[in-house]
């Protein structure tokens, strides 16, 4: 899985784990194919990264111990942690059935909740959580001061999983003021500290990236007017493929600033980026998120092929996957099937700048010059600071000799990127230009640009 995961996803692996922990302990004696012994088996697959084996065997543990809640739980999380999201379903609908009152089994149809985006449903199970506690106890968990719960957390890390759960189901359902109030309550963030400046911190020092965004999500929970604190939280959360929150905060951050530039920039992020008029459903989002894990970190080009499929089904206007089924296509060494994928996704939705980007990029690389033409033109249109977007444009300009356009491209794009990035990532392309303006064009086209500066088929 790739490092930078949300807090969410890492709910489930870790409960994933202790619910298979659970099964092993209640295996029978018998070393026969017991549901216990399949459990043990399926958490051994697991840990060793053999994804695929662990939900065989944890379906078969389910198979043959079909009124035992651990492998039922166990069938479940592997399931949903491959995306397999009826069959998880199913699989927590039996282990409720068979426990409606465990909490175990609440907090697991909570979080699985969360994830298909039945935000009610989730904060539904985590009060039923809270109603079986003692009444003193639910009563110090919801009034004891700061100061107090910090520590109570610290020492319970179930207890602060459980309260961040919550504070992220809050945030994706749109509720920031609750869930900030939360996050003050229980100690998450303290009143008075600047989280902004410490992210910031985090990020110009190059730490480690998990550190990174959860400085930034910690100053989105505590400062409500960070307003570009909010906004690159958001951008770095689109990146990664979490279209519903990343929207929020980008469209929080967006209200928030005081600068028209910062609003157009905003404004025109939803609608290149994040689909514009076209939200995602949460569990497209999340089948797309695993098929990238299945795909790049499994090669498990079927299972990431199906997952890719079911995606466009729920949300057949989202752009992403997409191009990640035209990435399934090259790998395959079929461009042109790779190119229709583009087309479809360009149709799905005109306005997806990175699928107009990788469609002039895949029409370059046939040598279709006018068809790289137009997307390229399209792409850097739509993003007008796409330096590897002009570079590609101006190459495919300079091989149907349209001399004007392509010295207009590459100006612009070569004093950008110096003036933002340094001269080295433009380096070829620069002094290429600088021959064309002394000796005029000649029979080479102009060079690839840097790596650094064309956007790879990974950053959907």
């Amino acid at each position: 899985m790739s490092a930078r995961v949300t807090r969410a996803v890492a709910i489930v692996v870790v409960v994933s784990i202790t619910a298979l922990t659970a099964a092993a302990q209640e295996r029978r004696a018998t070393t026969g194919e017991s549901p216990g012994a399949l459990v043990d088996r399926a958490r051994a697959a697991y840990a060793q990264g053999r994804f695929q084996e662990a939900l065989e065997t944890a379906r078969r543990a389910a198979e043959a111990g079909p009124r035992s809640v651990p492998a039922q739980l166990a069938h479940g999380g592997m399931a949903e942690f491959m995306g397999e999201f009826d069959e998880a379903y199913q699989a927590y609908a039996r282990a409720q059935a068979l426990a409606p009152n465990d909490n175990a089994t609440r907090y697991r149809v909570a979080s699985f909740a969360t994830r298909i985006g039945d935000y009610d449903r989730a904060l539904r199970e985590l009060d039923a959580i809270l109603a079986t506690q003692p009444k003193a106890a639910q009563f110090f968990f919801r009034w004891a001061p700061p100061f107090v719960q910090k520590p109570l957390l610290k020492r319970s890390p179930a207890l602060e999983q459980f309260v961040d759960l919550q504070i992220d189901i809050l945030m994706e359902k749109g509720d920031l003021a609750e869930a900030r109030r939360l996050a003050l309550r229980h100690a998450i963030v303290d009143s008075g500290r600047d989280y902004c400046a410490d992210a910031n911190q985090k990020k110009t020092g190059k730490g480690p990236s998990d550190e990174v965004f959860k400085a930034f999500r910690l100053a989105a929970l505590a400062q409500p007017n960070a307003a570009d604190c909010i906004w690159w939280y958001g951008q770095w959360l689109a990146d990664e493929g979490y279209m519903r929150l990343g929207r929020l905060m980008v469209e929080e951050g967006t209200r928030l600033t005081s600068s028209q530039g910062n609003r157009d920039s905003g404004n025109r992020f939803v609608r290149i980026r994040l689909g514009g008029a076209r939200p995602v459903a949460k569990r497209a989002e999340s089948v797309f998120l695993i098929a990238k894990q299945r795909y790049l970190r499994d090669g498990d080009v079927d299972g990431a092929a199906r997952l890719f499929d079911e995606s466009l089904r729920l949300s057949p206007t989202f752009a992403r996957p997409y191009s990640y089924k035209a990435r399934l296509a090259l790998d395959d060494g079929d461009r042109e099937a790779a190119i229709r994928w583009l087309r479809r996704g360009v149709d799905a939705d005109p306005e997806s700048w990175r699928t107009w980007h990788n469609l002039g990029r895949a029409l370059l690389a046939v040598e279709r010059w006018d068809e790289a033409e137009h997307a390229l033109t399209k792409t850097v249109d739509l993003f007008p600071d796409d330096v590897g977007g002009r570079l590609a444009l101006a190459r495919a300009l300079y091989a149907q000799g349209k001399w004007d356009g392509y010295r207009k491209q590459t100006e612009y794009a070569v004093g950008f990127a110096r003036g933002y990035r340094g001269p080295d990532v433009v380096k070829e392309p620069a002094a290429f230009f600088d021959k064309f303006q002394r000796w005029g064009p000649g029979p080479v086209l102009p060079p690839t640009p840097d790596p650094r500066v064309i956007l790879g088929w990974n950053q959907d």
